[in-house]
């Protein structure tokens, strides 16, 4: 009886123990049969068995996964613990995936991604994943470990390649998150991608409250703590930016836009030590931060330190990397790509030199500079941290730097700049006279609109000249004209205009009997007295060869054969100026870009769509300089001249006397690479150097690069030194560059309330100019995009924008609509002239455009201050007496004024000198420094009239009373 009990006993077990797997069996074969319903039941009986547990989780999922139940699929999922198994692998990755693509839920996602992460840290799948959940919610830095990983499983994929290079410049699928809002809009991530997007749109007040409840829900998000701190940053909230320094944990501190932050924060204060404690700590966290590089350097530059220049010179470089990489990933140019990757390796990006070379086997096995990369880079791979610098190329490494941990506690008390977003009350206002005062013109670019066929030479050109070519005090009009494509030297259709001023309101076309058969495609224009005659001479900027037009004296020119440059050459802007003190005024051409397809080639996007190339597709071309022998002969000293620097590809220029030196130096705009600042070296012979980077106008402020056009200089915040404003690209604000001493440039463009107002805009000419004659710089500006991008919601005609200056260099647009209708009609906007073209004192412009006629603008304000205009005419120095600096003195207060030549963006100004006294009607004092070296003081000078001051005469010459 006992032996049965036992045996009984353990037949019964036997049969418990199998019925698991007998269960797991009937399950399996109903799902095979279709049973759907019948193997859930059975599959759900086995969840909480531990021996069969994953098996049947594993099966449910497959199961809800053919009844398209995602949900459902995840719940099973669940089932599978974190136990470092493939079938854990397996679940965590595809309910992330589930919850990314379908259930459109991030937070979610990334949770699931993240608990896969623990266990496999290098599988190539998951990497993936996360990469692709980065990039869709803004957060490069966090992405950086993994996509190197990837470079390192050999895992190529351009788009990563960029991703990495771009850092935070670049937002993926943004297009994307609308989805994700819809399902779950409270998820933190939707939260955080629609909070950058709201920056991007300059909705920052918005952003702030949505980043706010963001980081009180979620403190440890590192990447909503950095867009706050950039709002913070960029409202000057003190308060509240100390407030959320305090919050910050360790963790949120290991990211390096924070410590970025908080130097450019106390560079604001004048904090220089804390600022250069906190840039240094950006780059020990991330050494390709080309803000903080930049920053860094130019602060150890004003406290002397001897590692500046190597730390700008290593900013400049990231700068140009980045470049390369958005010609050979935006348009799939492999020209470059060589480049690209020394440069990498020179960087330091040995992952990225190692990614590129890959990817381009990829497309061309037979490269061999890809294969000797890759044979000399794999030994040093191994071993290498995750990080996109090698440690030893870290530029901070070697810097004797005092680093803390922390200066959150640091007490601020230097006042600070508060962005005042009350409306302006002005009566400035512009009247557009082109047809009734005679003036009839529209530039020809080639094709009835620009950008319809992607050429490069369509978006340039409409320069425009101010001269007295008669010589009777009133201002004329010289225009450019452009051509079919090719140019044609033939053709008789297309010519560039000269229209005189009958002094009585109107113009006229006078061209015909001047002698001025200029029909070149034509793009900038410069004016200037070469021969000192009393005559203006005029030299034209082509597309092949310049030509230089002598006026006779007599109201005819003869053509030159002086200075034209070469058949190839693409000049837009140019000027004419005296650079060496001799008297006699040299010729600088602004050369843009070359290569053998540059009028021809069309680039192709990584979509497969055709637009016109980007600046960096080509090579730069080389500027010219030409001396005044004077003797009628012009001399090519480009190459002797110090100005042959690579890597120019200049779209606008000026000629100042910025160093006060009494010699002109010339900074000149570059598109999408760093500036030139020429900087005279006044030995008697034309001599330059170039110091842009160690002046701080070769970047805007945070290292980076733009495609700068057109240039203004002027006295923007009334200190006494010339400032100089650039216009840029679309997206990219304009930049003003306030000059602290003549050494010394920084970024204003912030504290002058010029960011946002610009961002959308892609600006060309502009101006300053005291439209209401307050004694204070306004500033014009004219805009339109390079092609039509309007399919993709990018604006491209564009209103001019007119800039209100309100005092201390704090600028305000003005939108009222008494300024005009010109400033609320859209258009093309390309060369911007100054000028008072009926001398009544006020000043105004001519406007050139792609798309419609020239514009000439009447300054119809009727509330407006007193003035006093000056014209001069040197002796010694050359007649045009470029470089003559006025200092207005007025009831202890100075205004200044210097006569410059370039005058930024393919075009000439008149050349006289306004300022305006606002309600002072009481004489005023003149202090004249003339490029010589004399300095002249004339005492008693009445407002309200034009008068000429000639070098060395004791006294002023009355040519104009204003009522």
């Amino acid at each position: 009886m006992i032996l049965l009990t036992v045996g009984l006993t353990t037949y019964f077990s036997g049969m418990l123990e199998q019925e698991p797997d007998a269960i797991f069996q009937r399950a399996s074969y109903a799902f095979r049969m279709g049973k759907n319903e019948e193997a859930k039941q059975l599959v759900n009986q086995l969840l909480d068995t531990p021996s069969h547990q994953v098996p049947a989780a594993m099966l449910g999922a497959e199961i809800a996964v053919k009844e398209r139940k995602p949900v459902e699929v995840i719940w099973y999922y669940e089932h599978v613990p974190d136990n470092g198994s493939r079938e854990s692998l397996k679940a965590r990755t595809r309910s992330g995936e589930l919850y990314l693509f379908q259930l459109k839920q991030l937070s979610k996602a990334q949770d699931e991604f993240l608990r896969a992460q623990k266990s496999f840290p290098d599988d190539s799948h998951l990497l993936e994943r996360l990469s692709y959940l980065y990039g869709l919610t803004a957060r490069s830095w966090e992405a950086v470990p993994v996509r190197i990983k990837l470079l390192k499983q050999d895992r190529i994929n351009p788009l990563i390649l960029y991703l990495l290079a771009m850092s935070d410049r670049s937002l993926e699928n943004p297009q994307l998150i609308s989805e994700y809002s819809e399902v779950a809009p409270e998820d933190p991530l939707v939260q955080l991608v629609e909070a950058r997007q709201e920056m991007d749109r300059q909705e920052y007040a918005a952003a702030e409250v949505r980043l706010v409840k963001l980081v009180s829900a979620q403190p440890e998000l590192s990447q909503a703590q950095v867009l706050l701190g950039q709002i913070l940053l960029l409202n000057n909230e003190e308060n509240l930016f100390r407030k959320w320094q305090g919050s910050l944990s360790d963790h949120v501190r290991q990211h390096p836009d924070i410590w970025s932050i908080e130097g450019q924060w106390y560079q604001k204060q004048g904090k220089t030590d804390l600022a250069i404690r906190c840039f240094a700590e950006t780059l020990k966290r991330d050494s390709t931060n080309s803000t903080a590089c930049y920053q860094l350097g130019q602060l150890l530059k004003q406290a002397g330190n001897q590692n500046a220049e190597r730390l700008l010179e290593y900013a400049k470089k990231l700068q140009k990397y980045e470049g390369l990489v958005k010609v050979v990933y935006g348009d799939r140019d492999l020209q470059v790509a060589p480049q690209m990757v020394a440069l990498a390796k020179e960087l330091g990006l040995f992952w990225e030199a190692y990614g590129w070379s890959r990817a381009s086997l990829l497309i061309d096995p037979q490269l061999e500079w890809a294969q000797i990369t890759m044979r000399d880079l794999e030994p040093e791979l191994t071993g290498l941290e995750l990080t996109r610098m090698i440690a030893g190329r870290n530029p901070v490494a070697q810097l004797a730097l005092p680093i803390q941990k922390s200066v959150s506690g640091e007490r601020m008390t230097e006042p600070t700049i508060r962005r005042d977003e009350e409306d302006v009350i002005s009566s400035i206002s512009f009247e557009e006279v082109s047809e009734v005062a005679g003036v009839s013109f529209q530039y020809f670019n080639g094709h009835d609109w620009p950008g319809t066929d992607h050429k490069m030479y369509e978006f340039t050109g409409g320069g425009v000249g101010v001269l007295d070519f008669n010589a009777d005090g009133w201002p004329d009009l010289y225009l450019t004209q452009g051509a079919t494509w090719p140019a044609n030297e033939q053709q008789k259709q297309y010519y560039d205009r000269l229209f005189e001023n009958q002094g009585d309101g109107t113009f006229r076309d006078v061209t015909g009997s001047t002698g001025i058969f200029e029909n070149r495609f034509s793009q900038g224009v410069t004016i200037g007295d070469l021969n000192n005659d009393g005559f203006d001479d005029i030299y034209v900027g082509n597309i092949g060869f310049n030509r230089l037009y002598l006026n006779n004296g007599d109201g005819t020119y003869t053509e030159s054969d002086q200075a034209k440059g070469a058949e190839d050459d693409w000049t837009t802007s140019c000027l004419i100026a005296d650079l060496n003190g001799d008297g006699g005024p040299e010729i600088y051409a602004v050369n843009y870009l070359t290569g053998d397809d540059i009028f021809d080639r069309v680039c192709q996007t990584v979509d497969g769509s055709l637009r016109s190339c980007m600046p960096l597709n080509f090579p730069a071309a080389q500027d010219q300089l030409f001396e005044n022998m004077n003797n009628g002969q012009f001399e090519n000293i480009t190459s002797s001249s110090g100005i042959q620097v690579a890597e120019g590809k200049g779209l606008g220029i000026v000629a100042a006397d910025l160093k006060g030196k009494g010699f002109p130096d010339l900074f000149i705009a570059n598109d999408a690479v760093a500036n030139f600042f020429m900087v005279n070296q006044g030995t008697g012979k034309t001599t330059f150097q170039e110091e842009a980077l160690l002046s701080g106008l070769a970047f805007n402020a945070q290292g980076r690069t733009e495609a700068c056009m057109g240039v203004a200089a002027g006295d923007a915040d009334t200190d006494g030194l010339l400032d100089i404003y650039v216009t840029n690209y679309f997206r990219e604000t304009n930049t003003l560059y306030r000059q602290l001493s003549p050494d010394s440039f920084i970024d204003g463009t912030q504290r002058a309330n010029m960011a946002d107002t610009t961002l959308y805009q892609l600006g060309f000419g502009t101006q300053f100019l005291d439209a209401d004659l307050d004694g204070l710089l306004d500033l014009l500006i004219v805009n339109g995009h390079v092609e039509n991008l309007s399919a993709d919601a990018v604006p491209w005609q564009m209103k001019p924008l007119l800039m209100l200056n309100r005092g201390k260099g704090i600028f305000q647009e003005l939108q009222i609509p008494e300024s005009g209708p010109f400033f609320q009609q859209k258009r093309l906007g390309r060369g911007l002239a100054r000028l008072d073209w009926n001398r009544d004192g006020l000043e105004e412009a001519v406007v050139g455009s792609l798309d419609q006629p020239v514009a000439l603008l009447k300054n119809t304000t009727k509330s407006h201050g007193h003035r006093l205009v000056v014209t001069l005419t040197g002796t010694k120095s050359s007649r045009d007496a470029i470089g003559t600096t006025v200092r207005l003195k007025r009831n202890g207060q100075t205004l200044v004024r210097q006569l410059t030549a370039g005058d930024g963006y393919q075009a000439r100004n008149q050349r006289d000198l306004v300022f305006g006294t606002g309600t002072i009607t009481t004489d005023v004092q003149l202090e004249v420094s003339w490029p010589s070296g004399l300095k002249q003081v004339f005492e008693g000078i009445a407002v309200d009239q034009e008068i000429q001051l000639i070098e060395g005469q004791a006294a002023p010459s009355v040519k104009r009373i204003y009522e």
